[in-house]
């Protein structure tokens, strides 16, 4: 997610810091012919404290407010249901589906499970289409079946290619392929929002 981030706009803001931390000192009097050495010493020492504040303003800023969210990739933390769709030897099937997400800034886990099996990711490739709020995520998964199903124990990876649709209720859709030669396409929507406060996730 961090590939992400307007590197070159949190450049100019942590340079800006800086200077404004300098220029603050000067216009105060603390540095002075005297003492400059000193006193610059000092600030250089407080600016990389006042980059990190910046840093974690801007993550809780991507946490909690949609606009910013939107410049960088919106926040998919919470609970998700739906369905898996396929088709089978019987023809057209569906399955119930739920997932847990959990989104920061570092990075993106994604559980998602079913009646016969459950599936982690493994890793996360988030997109943004440059010239329209489009939003892809990318992720391969290792799936394995629950005890007491046919396969019981099997484990195969997986790849999902999923859409971020914006809405009242927001919705992931796509398509998955496995290494056991199986595909189908995922819509599941946000049926709960992590809470505001628990930025960890």
């Amino acid at each position: 997610m961090l590939h992400l981030l307007p590197i070159r706009l949190l450049a100019i803001a942590f340079a800006i810091t800086i200077a404004l931390l300098i220029l603050s000192a000067v216009s105060s009097g603390y540095i002075t012919d005297a003492g400059s050495m000193r006193a610059f010493q000092q600030v250089a020492r407080a600016a990389p404290l006042a980059v990190t504040f910046m840093a974690i303003i801007l993550f809780a800023a991507w946490r909690w407010i949609p606009p910013i969210q939107d410049m960088i990739f919106p926040y998919l933390g919470g609970e998700w249901s739906g369905e898996l769709r396929y088709t089978n030897a019987e023809g057209a099937q569906k399955k119930p589906a739920k997932m847990e997400a959990k989104h920061t800034l570092f990075g993106t886990k994604l559980l998602l499970e079913t009646d016969e099996s459950e599936s982690v990711t493994l890793v996360v490739h988030a997109e943004k289409d440059p010239h329209f709020d489009r939003y892809k995520l990318y992720y391969v998964y290792l799936n394995s079946r629950k005890e007491g199903v046919e396969g019981a124990g099997d484990r195969y990876r997986g790849l999902a290619v999923v859409r971020w649709i914006k809405g009242e209720q927001p919705t992931l859709e796509g398509d998955y392929f496995t290494d056991s030669h199986r595909q189908g396409t995922l819509h599941l929507q946000r049926t709960q929002k992590t809470a505001f406060w628990k930025l960890w996730r």
